[in-house]
């Protein structure tokens, strides 16, 4: 059974272990590399880059905002980042407009490793290109994308998102490789809750109301027939790639068939734009 599931849609795909998929413990350090090193230049952008957004949130926590001015914030940093993908794919710019304004060489570093990474996508072939936002906090990186301030770029905020999407990317390919069709799937269920509820506010606010309950009463069923989840943890680790299939009880199998299931939770699923930078 094939099944597609569309997340974020940036042109990189890869991600990261579900365990640590919300954590990000850069422990790079620039002092142990050698100074001519492709390592070297990009684990110091990427210190900037956590510099720049520890420097740009301070703004009013997503929490007290209102659900309507979270909609448009998550509808403006789709957009936007659509349109900056148009835009590097016509080629019908001037490099010097698209860096940050100015005389700092981490800002300047940060701004032009975006922008480099920006275009080298939208090559054929494409190049491989350093993102500067590698391996940065998923919810970091969604602060950057629909922030309101405008401490980036729009290279930045773009690189942020395909940063955002090859973790998330990574994430639910790796849930839904343990899909079984008609079997026990508690697992894919959770997963899904359990990244829906690490969403900051602003994510949430694009998907419809009652998505979590609609998930979560599709877990339960799962329960009700397969017992509790934890009791398919492996002793060992306790690693969810480690779960193990329960045996499969004919007698209590649903007439509907996993795919039926999903299309039924994914309706309710936030629709992301997709976009092409070629």
């Amino acid at each position: 059974m094939s099944i597609a599931i569309k997340s974020y849609t940036a042109p990189v795909a890869a991600y990261a272990p579900v365990h640590d998929k919300f954590s990000s413990k850069n422990s790079d350090s620039t002092s142990a590399l050698p100074s001519n090193s492709n390592a070297a230049v990009t684990a110091s952008i990427s210190d900037a880059a956590r510099a720049l957004y520890s420097s740009s949130s301070a703004d009013e926590p997503q929490a007290r905002i209102s659900d309507t001015h979270l909609k448009n914030a998550y509808a403006k940093g789709q957009r936007d980042v659509y349109n900056f993908g148009q835009l590097i794919a016509g080629g019908n710019y001037n490099k010097e407009d698209l860096l940050p304004t100015t005389d700092d060489a981490g800002r300047l570093a940060l701004g032009q490793k975006s922008l480099d990474y920006a275009i080298g996508l939208s090559q054929i072939p494409s190049k491989n290109v350093p993102n500067p936002f590698g391996a940065m906090a998923r919810n970091d990186l969604s602060a950057i994308v629909y922030g309101d301030n405008d401490a980036y770029t729009e290279a930045e905020r773009y690189a942020a998102y395909a940063e955002l999407s090859k973790q998330d990317e990574t994430y639910f390919s790796q849930l839904y490789a343990k899909v079984t069709n008609g079997g026990d799937n508690r697992h894919i269920f959770k997963g899904i809750m359990d990244y829906f509820d690490e969403l900051p506010p602003v994510e949430k606010a694009a998907y419809r109301e009652g998505f979590r309950d609609s998930i979560d009463s599709l877990y339960q069923e799962q329960t009700a027939q397969w017992g509790p989840l934890a009791l398919i943890k492996q002793a060992a680790g306790g690693n969810d790639a480690q779960l193990s299939q329960s045996v499969t009880d004919q007698a209590h199998a649903r007439h509907k068939t996993l795919q039926s299931v999903l299309e039924k939770a994914f309706e309710l699923s936030k629709v992301k734009i997709s976009y092409q930078t070629r």
